[in-house]
């Protein structure tokens, strides 16, 4: 909405729907798309290393945007706490981070990932162990050291190398404890990747060096040709899109920026999927720039006709609830102030009844049940303290390529329980074994067993067939969801498999 003019906006919320939710928001800079990015992030299930810092980075720069009250402010220390308690339990000692706990080698992204959130929180107030710091700082200064370009012909995994080891660097000047030989040599490399570039340039700009860091991206581009989601530095072409934001304004480029937050902006904005690094990247860097420009809101609105409170504020975003009642309406903005504003109207909804179809996108699943005896058997209706199987066997369909980080989410009924036999087995390393088909059961990476549901974690290669089985018993009587089973990888939209939901019941 341009300077003296405004916009109306119509909604309509589908009625046979719960969880109805209506938010108008009104940004000075590109928008952020923030309450629909925030509430991925916060309601967001998995829980490995990288999603876990995901989920709290973006939460340090919330107030950055918008005025925050009380209640949300107390919600944002709770969840920023808790992710800096869990990443402790998952630091080796060497310093490193592991990409699940349990796991026995450190992954080299994600301790860089980590350890920058962790010095942003330190930032921003929150208590965080200096013993931790200091034994990350160790193991990032020894990779930096003894790091070494890759050979130019494996050029995938080139790239990712030379990118893996400018982002570290940038964590180490970020910490204050630049590595300054690493950082020169790998300036003197004639084939740097356009992702190393920028990321090099944002280490030497916090180090007040922007000549320097000027010289690396004089003729870079500012836009990323968008590359395969299957690769080792859980990178996109959006996430490093904002990485190149968040080094323009390190280099005080503040017009450069500007245009920079423009792409970032239509890439969170896009009706698609979220990456949760991608979304993080974003939020921080967008974040830095609400923080760096001054300015205000101003601007007047109406709801169906009726003047609401005119808003006048420093902050970059106003985020209003609108009430659900009635269910369509208009909303009128009328910006009175300085530069255009960007306005949002987000409704969200739940459906009361899934009807979602089955998906096979790149994966076959088949859901089956079996009796303790390993008969199959119907859920259709089960006897009250039956126990018996769920079996989910899911296959590589694709035939060109291998996937890593595949997440199974298998939600149970409220009438069945999880058999959970870790707490009379003592856990062991999953075994694989395979059936006379050549199918494989077990070897996942991680399992995270909850109460009314099973979360299994894994790869599979191209072709390969993966079985998981899950002991449940019918616990409680009564006609209850049957909800869909879904395997994702959790990195590439493009891979997918999901059943469709049904019902059950458990008899007397």
């Amino acid at each position: 909405v341009e300077t003296g003019k405004s916009e109306e906006l119509n909604y309509q919320l589908s009625s046979g729907s719960e969880g109805n939710s209506i938010q108008l928001e009104v940004s000075r800079i590109p928008s952020v798309d923030i309450s629909r990015r925030f509430d991925f992030l916060y309601n967001y299930q998995h829980n490995c290393t990288e999603q876990l810092t995901s989920k709290a980075l973006p939460l340090l720069f919330i107030s950055q945007f918008k005025t925050v009250d009380n209640e949300e402010l107390e919600k944002i220390k709770v969840n920023v706490q808790e992710a800096i308690r869990q990443l402790y339990g998952r630091q080796l000692p060497n310093g490193g981070f592991v990409y699940w706990p349990g796991n026995a080698s450190a992954d080299e992204w994600i301790t860089s990932y980590a350890g920058m959130f962790l010095i942003l929180a330190q930032e921003k107030g929150y208590a965080v162990n200096s013993n931790v710091l200091n034994k990350w700082k160790r193991f990032q200064r020894a990779a930096a050291q003894n790091w070494q370009p890759v050979a130019q012909e494996q050029s995938w995994w080139y790239w990712q190398a030379d990118f893996q080891q400018a982002f570290r660097l940038y964590t180490l000047a970020m910490a204050g404890a630049p590595e300054h030989g690493a950082m020169n040599r790998m300036k003197e490399l004639p084939t740097l990747s356009q992702q190393a570039k920028w990321r090099l340039a944002a280490a030497y700009a916090l180090n007040g060096k922007e000549k320097a860091a000027g010289e690396l991206v004089f003729s870079a581009k500012t836009t990323v040709e968008p590359y395969s989601s299957n690769n080792y530095v859980y990178g996109s072409s959006d996430r490093d899109e904002a990485m190149i934001l968040e080094t323009l304004l390190l280099m005080n480029r503040q017009r450069e920026a500007m245009e920079q937050a423009k792409i970032v902006s239509h890439n969170l904005t896009r009706e698609t999927w979220f990456s949760t690094q991608s979304t993080a990247f974003a939020l921080m860097a967008m974040g830095r720039l609400a923080e760096k420009l001054s300015g205000s809101l101003d601007f007047t609105w109406t709801w169906n006709g009726k003047q609401q409170p005119a808003v006048k504020s420093a902050k970059a975003v106003f985020e209003k609830e609108i009430s659900t009642s009635p269910k369509s309406g208009t909303v009128a903005v009328k910006n009175q102030g300085k530069g255009a504003l960007s306005v949002d109207l987000i409704t969200r909804t739940q459906l009361l009844n899934d009807t979602l179809p089955a998906i096979s996108d790149n994966l076959r699943m088949d859901i089956r049940y079996a009796s303790m005896d390993g008969k199959p058997m119907s859920v259709n209706d089960i006897r009250q303290g039956t126990d018996f199987t769920a079996i989910a066997s899911i296959s590589n369909t694709s035939g060109t390529t291998d996937y890593t980080n595949l997440a199974l989410t298998h939600i149970i009924p409220s009438g069945w329980e999880v058999y959970n036999e870790r707490m009379t087995v003592p856990e062991a390393e999953p075994q694989e074994t395979t059936d006379s088909s050549g199918n494989v059961s077990g070897q996942y990476t991680y399992q995270d067993i909850r109460d009314d549901r099973v979360l299994t974690y894994f790869n599979l290669r191209r072709g390969e067939t993966k079985i998981f089985t899950i002991r449940l018993q019918a616990t409680y009587a009564g006609n209850f969801i049957l909800p869909a089973v879904q395997c994702e990888a959790m990195y590439d939209v493009n891979v997918q498999a999901r059943s469709k939901a049904g019902r059950t019941t458990v008899s007397r």
